[in-house]
């Protein structure tokens, strides 16, 4: 009694906005406030069918049906009901390079999916885009609008902006990303920070980006261009993420980014950015380097210290942060937009169920602490891993066959709870290690294979034998994925060869989704 607002949150960005949504559209007072306005530049762009199925959960659970637009997975949604700035993407691709040399065509891997297109997400469209849906739903949106000030107590929350208004609220969501408000405040910072993984990057938009295929041969079957394509060697990667690479795009803009071990490259702070990424791909990597001579800048060159950071706690009295203002690791493997959503999905049953029946306690909100730790936990893992690798593709080759069982088996179990949730196809994970509908023996098979990278890493085993423990304890996993026509796919992350394209998905399944025994949201045709 007596607050202006059910729910006040900080940031307007991808995930607020989507809870800003939810929460709106079910009756809830939302006020939304925001240092900046939109259009506006940010990162964080790809996406992989875990991503696009999670959104789409959260559009159908929360009958939120904008959300779906970007959660379709193939970008006829987005083209269609909001731009067509945004690009596709029929491959996640790994170039592997030693350093100082041309790139090998047979050290290189492609990840796809033959049914449905992912999504290359110009983030200054998208963002705009669901800010609007909130408000749409009734949220009160304050752009241009700095928290002043911030208490939070027991019995709520109230906040002094930077344009002289007072806001009261029952509980704080704070969206506002590495420069959190709250844990600013409250000193939630982890000094330091508690993840292994140490990474720094640089990064901007850009056009006249050359095609990898242009300049190097190409054993896979789908073109670099057609995806997202990571440059990977010893101690970094290079994103390359068009929004160009259909026929009727909008945007020739193409998001490229440069990310590194600091400790392996310390930053040069004697030359611009632009100057670092350049010097440093005609040094270590020259095949990639052909992509660039007329390449341009179209925003400022960002470059960064660390990347990684952590909070003491996410969870307290009448406030929570969202996954990017509690912690981040790398944009590898694009679990950014997978940690926001698994957040959004997760916070906003409890904030739904308090606003109906005024309970705003601990207790109610406690469980999401492990949502956290969980999803911020196995990026450091997986991510830590990929870098401890990088020094032989030998290794390598094994550890990113690790994703892909993860991941795989992943979107199987969410595909097919998609299409009938009432049942029960796979044996849901006692104890996961990142997701609920992830293979129940994951974690027991990830930490069987994860002390062959770190002794890899540290110097006590050889890459040769790092690489044949990863290869039998991959055997010994039992780790069956039912697609969603029922078909099984037992050994497509072993026995493959080294240049490979991998896709998930059979002749059964065309033919079911061209005769519309299928759902048409789980697979769609590239």
């Amino acid at each position: 009694m007596g607050h202006d607002y059910d729910v006040i949150i900080i940031g307007s960005g991808f995930a607020g906005s989507i809870l800003a949504s939810i929460l709106a559209r079910h009756g809830g007072k939302v006020a939304v406030i925001d240092a900046t306005s939109h259009p506006r530049y940010a990162i964080g762009e790809s996406t992989i069918p875990q991503t696009s199925q999670i959104l789409s959960l959260i559009s159908r659970k929360f009958d939120v049906p904008e959300i779906e637009n970007i959660g379709l997975g193939a970008p006829k949604g987005i083209r269609e009901n909001i731009t067509t700035s945004c690009g596709i993407k029929r491959t996640f691709g790994f170039a592997y390079h030693d350093l100082g040399r041309e790139h090998d065509p047979q050290q290189a891997h492609q990840f796809g999916n033959t049914f449905r297109d992912e999504n290359h997400l110009f983030r200054q469209d998208i963002d705009a885009y669901l800010a609007q849906v909130s408000v749409r739903y009734g949220a009160d949106l304050l752009l241009n609008t700095r928290v002043q000030d911030l208490q939070i107590d027991e019995a709520g929350v109230t906040i002094t902006t930077s344009t002289g208004k007072t806001l009261t609220g029952q509980y704080l969501v704070d969206g506002s990303g590495f420069r959190s408000v709250v844990a600013e405040k409250y000193g939630l910072r982890e000094d330091p920070c508690r993840f292994r993984h140490r990474s720094r990057s640089i990064f901007t938009h850009m056009i006249d980006v050359t095609p990898f295929e242009d300049v190097v041969t190409n054993h896979c079957s789908i073109k670099w261009s057609q995806g997202t394509l990571h440059h990977i060697f010893p101690g970094g990667w290079v994103w390359v993420i068009p929004f160009n690479n259909w026929e009727k795009s909008t945007n020739d803009i193409i998001s490229i980014g440069l990310t590194v071990d600091p400790e392996m490259y310390p930053k040069n702070r004697e030359i611009s950015p632009e100057e670092e990424f350049r010097n440093f791909l005609d040094e270590h990597l020259p095949s990639a380097a052909l992509q660039f001579p007329k390449a341009k800048a179209v925003q400022t060159w960002v470059s960064t210290e660390r990347l990684q950071f952590s909070s003491s706690k996410s969870v307290g009295t009448r406030f929570c942060l969202l996954s990017h203002a509690s912690g981040f690791l790398d944009a590898l493997y694009s679990r950014g937009l997978i940690n926001s959503c698994e957040l959004v999905r997760s916070l906003a049953t409890p904030l739904l169920e308090a606003i109906k029946d005024g309970d705003w306690s601990d207790e109610r909100f406690a469980p999401i602490e492990d949502v956290h730790n969980r999803v911020l936990g196995f990026a450091d893992r997986i991510v830590h891993s990929s870098f401890a690798s990088w020094s032989s593709f030998e290794v390598w080759d094994w550890v990113v066959r690790i994703w892909a069982v993860a991941v795989g088996v992943a979107e199987s179990n969410l595909g097919s709870y998609l299409i009938s949730r009432d049942r029960a196809d796979f044996e849901r994970a006692k104890d996961p290690l990142f997701s609920e509908f992830e293979h129940a023996g994951f974690r027991a098979f990830f930490e069987a294979s994860e002390p062959f990278v770190l002794d890899f890493r540290d110097g006590k085993i050889t890459a040769k034998e790092a690489a044949e423990g990863l290869r039998k304890t991959m055997e010994a996993y039992d780790f069956r994925m039912k697609l969603p026509d029922g078909s099984h796919c037992t050994e497509w992350a072993i026995k493959n060869p080294m240049t490979r394209n991998w896709y998930i998905g059979s002749d059964d399944c065309r033919k079911r989704w061209e005769a519309k025994e299928s759902d048409p949201h789980l697979m769609q045709p590239a």
